[in-house]
C-alpha cells in the first residue's frame, strides 16, 4: 500500500503494534492489538496507549490531524500481522457508531487498494456479506489473499 504512514513496532508476544501519531496536539503513542477470540480469528484493537493504566483506550479522541495516517498505520500492522498468521480473518469495528463509519468510509475510499491484499465483509443485520459501497454494516471481518 502506498498510503503516508508511521513506523511502527511490535510488542512481545501480545500481537501489539506500538507507533506514534504528531500533530497538532503533540506525540501521542497508539497500540494496536490482535487479541485471539477464535481459532483463526483475531479481534483488533486501537487506540490511544495509556501507559499508567498498561493498556489501550480505545475511547480516546486525540484529534492530532492525522487520522488518515493513523488509520493508514493500522491497515500496515494488518498486513504485517498477516504476513506472520496468513490464516487469521480479523474482526473489527469501532467502539461508536460514528467510529464504525469512519472506518467503513475509510475502506470505501481505499478499497481498490485494499482489496488486492484482503478480502472484506461487512456484518449487516445478522450475516456477513461481501463489502460493497453504499451499504452501511456494523461491524468488518478481512482475511489475507
Amino acid at each position: 500500500m502506498n498510503s503516508a504512514r508511521y513506523p511502527f513496532v511490535t510488542v512481545g508476544e501480545q500481537h501489539m503494534y506500538m507507533f506514534y501519531s504528531d500533530g497538532p496536539m503533540g506525540t501521542i503513542r497508539k497500540a494496536v492489538l490482535y487479541e485471539r477470540i477464535g481459532k483463526n480469528l483475531f479481534n483488533l484493537g486501537f487506540g490511544d496507549w495509556n501507559g499508567e493504566l498498561n493498556q489501550i483506550n480505545d475511547f480516546g479522541r486525540s484529534n492530532n490531524g492525522d487520522r488518515d495516517k493513523v488509520l493508514a498505520t493500522v491497515a500496515f500492522t494488518a498486513l504485517d500481522f498477516t504476513d506472520q498468521f496468513p490464516d487469521a480473518h480479523i474482526l473489527f469495528e469501532g467502539t461508536t457508531l460514528a467510529r464504525t463509519r469512519l472506518y467503513q468510509m475509510s475502506i470505501a475510499y481505499n478499497l481498490l487498494e485494499i482489496s488486492t491484499y484482503f478480502q472484506i465483509q461487512g456484518l449487516k443485520s445478522e450475516s456477513w456479506e461481501p463489502f460493497r459501497l453504499g451499504r452501511n454494516y456494523k461491524a468488518f471481518l478481512v482475511r489475507r489473499i
